[in-house]
């Protein structure tokens, strides 16, 4: 570490005698020279009160390097444990080593060492040497009268310590509540919370209780317990205030503070809103801060607290939302521990419980939005499940009504034919109707097994105009003897899409087809065009078939993509449903308008249809 124990041992006692009248400058000097010849994040040396009871006065290199007030207990404390002890203790990255005689001491070294380091005996042993040349400047300290002061002097003295106070109180505030703003799930913000308001760089309290409560059966019950040894568990004091900013609750650190024996007691604590006795009721029913200063002398401790919490001083302060009580905080000190709860905390607990109470509530509403949120999915999956099921019911009516009309036919033809004798005229004639309307029903299922199943489709690279004039010539005969003209309009340089050409030239066929039963037997004029445009923002060819059949009904047009719609005596309604199925497949879409003299189907097909696969 570039230094030797006698060298550190020597330069301690020359700052000591070199600054005999300013002991305050002297103790600093001393603590700056243990931080650099250690290489220590901090120094600080605790003075003991006239009383004994506690530690009033701290002086902390490298900030902020004046003496102070303080008031840290001695029993219950960490400093307490090492003057007690009589020698070094190490809590965590902190080691306190007794200043003063063996018997006396009058303060307390802390020495705060970087993250993942440790010292070595040698160091120790000099650490404790160095001891005696802080004690002889501190005991100069204690002894030193108190000079006269102004008392004008004195008031603005006064005013800035207590400017600084808020200061520093107003900074850890804010950094608490970007802490707790920093997530909206309640479990993680109960833990954040608590932990805030124990470790030593925030609230300070030596354990923090919240209860939750619950309006409807008028109950406080207890949710979480985190203690000053369970809280840097979330809050590390490795990472610093500022990292808290965005602290990383963990499920690890969650479980952890849960199943600490101190928190195994307070999860099965339960208390009513109404009882006139206890602290906690009390403090929720009238929205403010209660302390309760000797709890061993009140019903509080043998009755509300079991012994196992080891609760010493402690004050319930209530967490407000806008209309209603969310919770309850207890924060205390440890059993042993001797006075109240100072003022100044007491402000600061307020302020504090105001914050957490904001981001609670916060939580709290971004739960029950996503619980509406949830139970209207589950809604609207069942109402699309209802509506599954009823297609599925009116597809079932459907089928058994379209089938039972050849069956029908085909059973009374079948007994006509088993009545008569061998050789009537009437026997070809009965055996032909039941053959068609075999055949119809085979159509029938086959249309309907092709709606049903799932098919793969073949990409590849297809020329919209070539399908549709394989289609044409398909029903170039039928198209004829309706005589009906054909019209085309095929833009110039069409881009290929990808599709495939099967079942593309199936809908072509299913589209014209349609058209010609549309204009019927009178005759008209069929016009396809095909040419480029775009569709969803990538280009795309369209197809559109138009015919002169005088459109088709509002009434009718909005079912004509339903299953077994149809408006012909011998149709299965499949047809135009199997067609925007395909149609759907390519990624594209079809749509129906009435024009002038008819209807037309137009189709968006997008050159890049998609990738192969079962459809």
């Amino acid at each position: 570490m570039g230094f030797t124990p006698v060298q550190l041992l020597n330069d301690m006692g020359r700052i000591a005698s070199e600054l005999p009248a300013d002991p305050v400058l002297a103790l600093r000097r001393q603590l700056r020279l243990l931080v650099q010849a250690l290489a220590l994040d901090a120094a600080q040396l605790l003075l003991l009160s006239p009383s004994g009871k506690s530690f009033n006065r701290r002086l902390q290199v490298p900030s902020p390097g004046r003496l102070e007030a303080a008031a840290v207990h001695v029993v219950g404390s960490s400093a307490g444990r090492a003057m007690l002890s009589k020698g070094p203790v190490r809590v965590g990255r902190r080691w306190w080593f007794p200043v003063g005689p063996r018997r006396r001491a009058i303060g307390i070294l802390c020495l705060v060492l970087p993250p993942r380091t440790t010292i070595s005996e040698d160091v120790l042993t000099a650490v404790v040497a160095c001891c005696a040349p802080l004690a002889s400047v501190a005991a100069g300290l204690r002894a030193r009268p108190r000079p006269f002061v102004p008392r004008s002097i004195t008031q603005l003295e006064a005013l800035s310590a207590e400017n600084d106070r808020k200061f520093r109180e107003i900074s850890l505030l804010y950094r608490l509540s970007k802490a707790m703003h920093s997530t909206l799930r309640l479990n993680e913000l109960m833990h954040l919370i608590l932990s805030a308001a124990t470790v030593p760089e925030g609230g300070g309290f030596e354990v923090a209780i919240l209860f939750m409560a619950n309006e409807r059966s008028r109950t406080l019950q207890g949710m979480l317990g985190v203690t000053g040894e369970t809280a840097p568990l979330v809050l590390p004091a490795t990472r610093g205030i500022r990292e808290w900013e965005q602290p990383v609750v963990t499920a690890v650190s969650r479980e952890a503070q849960r199943q600490s024996p101190f928190c195994r007691n307070v999860v099965g604590l339960r208390f009513s809103l109404d009882d006139p006795d206890n602290a906690l009721a009390r403090a929720a029913r009238g929205g403010r801060v209660i302390q309760v200063p000797e709890p061993r002398n009140t019903r509080e401790s043998a009755e509300i607290f079991p012994a196992g919490l080891g609760l010493s001083t402690y004050a319930c302060v209530p967490f407000l939302g806008r209309d209603r009580l969310l919770a309850v905080l207890v924060v205390g000190n440890a059993a042993g521990a001797d006075g109240p709860i100072a003022p100044g905390r007491l402000r600061f607990l307020e302020l504090f419980a105001s914050l957490a109470a904001a981001a609670m509530e916060n939580s709290m509403l971004l739960h029950r939005l996503e619980t509406a949120h949830q139970n209207l999915r589950e809604t609207q999956e069942r109402l699309i499940q209802g509506e599954k099921m009823a297609v599925l019911g009116e597809m079932a009516a459907s089928v058994a009504h379209e089938l039972k009309n050849p069956l029908v036919a085909i059973g009374g033809f079948a007994r006509r034919l088993s009545h008569l004798p061998p050789g009537d005229d009437r026997c070809l004639e009965y055996g032909g109707i039941v053959v068609r309307e075999v055949e119809r029903m085979e159509k029938m299922l086959d249309n309907i097994l092709a709606f049903s199943k799932k098919h793969m489709l073949c990409f590849a690279e297809c020329r919209i105009a070539e399908v549709v004039a394989e289609a044409l010539a398909v029903e170039a005969d039928a198209l004829e003897q309706a005589e009906i003209i054909t019209v085309t309009d095929i833009a110039a340089d069409l881009p290929v899409i990808l599709g495939d050409g099967q079942k593309l030239r199936q809908v072509f066929i299913n589209l014209v087809a349609n058209a010609r039963q549309a204009m019927g037997i009178s005759g008209g004029q069929l016009t396809v065009r095909i040419y480029p445009d775009n569709l969803r923002g990538e280009t795309a060819v369209v197809v559109e078939i138009e015919d002169t059949g005088g459109g088709i009904p509002a009434a009718v047009l909005r079912n004509i993509f339903n299953p077994f719609f149809t408006t012909k005596e011998d149709g299965t309604g499949l047809g135009l449903p199997i067609t925007h199925r395909i149609v759907e497949h390519h990624s594209g879409e079809i749509e129906v308008q009435n024009r002038e003299l008819g209807a037309a189907f137009i189709i968006h097909l997008p050159v890049g249809a998609g990738n192969p696969a079962f459809r």
